[in-house]
C-alpha cells in the first residue's frame, strides 16, 4: 500500500509541471507577447513547479528545461548556455568553498563557543551569542542549511540537553525559546550579505539583467546593514515575550561554553588559514569601488588561496554535493530568467501588474506589493523558486510606479530572506528546527507570523529612513 501511494505521489510530482507548461504552452499567445516570450514562460512555470513538486533532483530538473528551451528553439544554444558563464554563479561557488573550510576546520564552531562563553549567562544572552555567531559567519557561509542547521543547531540542542529542556512542559525551561530565536536569526542574518544566503547573488543577477540595477557587494551591505542589524537586535525580545522562558539566567550554559571551547584546544593550522581567508575576502568585498575587482574576482581568488594552502581539499569539496548542484541550479535559473527578460515577458507582466495598481501612490504600490511579495512564501518550498519567480516582476512592477529602484531592489531583496521564516518548509533549516517537535504547526505558524510581520515593519520603517540618507530618493 505505501508503495501504490509512493508511485501515486511520484506521478502527481511528474503530471503537474507537464501539464502546467503544456498548458501554458498552448494557450493563445497574449497580446503584446512573441510566441519565443510565452513559450519561454511556459518552461519557466513548468521548472518551477518541478522545483516545487520534486519529480527529480533539481540538477536533474534544470538539465531537463535547457533541452527544452534549446531543442525547441525558444533560446539559441549560446543564450541558453549563458548562465554558466555567469559571475553570480561562480561567486556563490567560492562563498560554499569557504564555508568548507569553516566547517571541516573546526573554526565554525569556535566561533559558537566562543560568544557563548562570554555572553550565555542568561537565556537571551545564549539568543545573542548564537546570533552573533551566525552573524560572523553569514557572510562566509551561504548555505544557511549548513550555517544555521549544521553549526548553530547542534549547539542549541546541546544547551537544551544541559539545561533539562526537551519538547513538551520542559521546553518551556528555554528550549522553545532557543529553537525558535535560533531559527528567526538566519533569516536576518542572511539579509545582510549579498554572500549571506544562497538566492542572494541570483538577486543581485535578477536586479542587473532584469531591472538594470547594479547591486554590488559592498552596496548590498551598506544599504541592508542598519534596518535589518535593529531586526537582529529587537526580534529576540520580541521571542523572549512571547514565549516568556523559565529559566532566566544559566550559567551552566556559559560553563558549557567555557568547557567546549577548552577541548577544542588551540587554533589549528587549517583554522587559521580560514580565518585569514575570511578577513582578506571581506576587505576585498568591501573594497571593490577602489580596487576595481568584482566580488566573483574576489571570490575565486580566495577559493584558489584555500586550496593552495590546503585549507580546503579539492576531494572534500568534490564530495559536497550542494556545491555542484548550486553550479547546475543557478547557471540555468539565470539563463531562464533572462530570457523572459530579453524575450519581453518580464515588461509585459509588469505592465499588466501596474495596472492593477492604479490609485496607489509610489510608496503604496511599494508597500503592497512587499507585503504580497513576502507572505505568498506560503506557496514555495525554496526561496531560489521564489526568487527566480517573482523578484523582477515584483521590483520592476514597484519601479514603474514610481517608487526608487535602488531601495526596491535591496528591500526586495531582504525580504527574500526573511520570508522563508514563515514555515518549516519555506528553507532549508526549517525541517531541522521543526522536526524537534518544540512546537506544534499551529504555533509553530502563529509566531513565526508574528516574527516575520514584526520584522517586516520594522524594515519598511526604519529602512525608509536609512535609504532615505542615503539619497536613494
Amino acid at each position: 500500500m505505501p508503495s501504490a501511494q509512493s508511485a501515486r505521489k511520484s506521478a502527481i510530482a511528474f503530471l503537474v509541471p507537464v501539464v502546467l507548461g503544456a498548458a501554458i504552452w498552448f494557450f493563445p499567445v497574449p497580446e503584446g507577447l512573441t510566441p519565443q516570450g510565452w513559450h519561454m514562460f511556459a518552461i519557466f512555470a513548468a521548472t518551477i513547479a518541478a522545483v516545487l513538486t520534486q519529480p527529480l533532483p533539481s540538477g536533474a530538473v534544470m538539465l531537463i528545461a535547457l533541452c527544452v528551451v534549446i531543442f525547441t528553439k525558444t533560446l539559441p544554444e549560446s543564450k541558453a548556455l549563458s548562465g554558466f558563464a555567469s559571475g553570480t554563479v561562480w561567486l556563490i561557488f567560492c562563498a560554499y568553498v569557504l564555508s568548507l573550510g569553516f566547517v571541516t576546520s573546526g573554526l565554525g564552531k569556535r566561533i559558537a563557543y566562543k560568544m557563548l562563553s562570554l555572553f550565555g549567562g542568561s537565556s537571551l544572552g545564549i539568543a545573542y551569542s548564537l546570533g552573533i555567531s551566525d552573524l560572523v559567519m553569514a557572510p562566509a557561509m551561504p548555505s544557511v542549511t549548513a550555517r544555521s542547521g549544521g553549526i548553530i543547531f547542534p549547539i542549541a540542542r546541546s544547551i537544551n540537553e544541559v539545561l533539562g529542556s526537551s519538547p513538551g512542559e520542559s521546553g518551556k525551561r528555554i528550549g522553545d525559546f532557543l529553537t525558535m530565536v535560533c531559527f528567526q536569526f538566519t533569516p536576518i542574518t542572511g539579509a545582510i550579505f549579498l554572500t549571506g544566503m544562497a538566492a542572494n547573488p541570483l538577486i543581485g543577477s535578477l536586479a542587473k539583467s532584469s531591472l538594470g540595477i547594479e547591486i554590488t557587494w559592498g552596496g548590498w551591505f551598506i544599504s541592508a546593514v542598519v534596518p535589518a542589524m535593529v531586526c537582529f537586535c529587537l526580534m529576540p525580545l520580541l521571542v523572549y515575550k512571547l514565549l516568556n522562558p523559565q529559566l532566566k539566567r544559566t550559567p551552566e550554559a556559559k560553563a558549557m561554553g567555557k568547557k567546549s571551547l577548552a577541548e577544542l584546544g588551540a587554533m589549528s593550522s587549517a583554522e587559521k588559514k580560514v580565518s585569514l581567508g575570511f578577513v582578506l575576502a571581506l576587505i576585498g568585498w568591501g573594497t571593490s569601488l577602489i580596487t576595481g575587482l568584482s566580488a566573483t574576482s574576489v571570490g575565486l581568488g580566495l577559493a584558489a588561496y584555500l586550496f593552495a594552502s590546503k585549507a580546503v581539499s579539492w576531494k572534500a569539496l568534490l564530495n559536497d554535493h550542494a556545491a555542484w548542484d548550486t553550479v547546475i541550479w543557478f547557471s540555468v535559473i539565470i539563463s531562464l530568467a533572462s530570457g523572459l527578460a530579453d524575450l519581453g515577458f518580464i515588461k509585459w507582466m509588469t505592465t499588466r501588474l501596474g495596472s492593477s495598481m492604479q490609485g496607489f501612490s509610489a510608496m503604496g504600490a511599494f508597500i503592497l506589493l512587499g507585503l504580497i511579495y513576502i507572505y505568498v512564501h506560503y506557496l514555495f518550498a525554496t526561496a531560489t523558486g521564489h526568487v527566480a519567480a517573482l523578484y523582477a516582476p515584483f521590483a520592476a512592477t514597484a519601479i514603474a510606479a514610481g517608487a526608487p529602484p535602488m531601495m526596491v531592489a535591496i528591500c526586495f531583496g531582504i525580504f527574500s530572506n526573511l520570508m522563508w521564516g514563515n514555515t518549516e518548509y519555506g528553507g532549508g533549516p526549517g525541517p531541522i528546527y521543526f522536526a524537534q517537535g518544540y512546537f506544534e504547526r499551529p504555533r509553530f505558524y502563529c509566531i513565526n507570523l508574528c516574527v516575520v510581520t514584526f520584522n517586516v515593519i520594522l524594515i519598511f520603517a526604519v529602512g525608509m529612513v536609512w535609504w532615505k540618507m542615503l539619497g536613494y530618493y
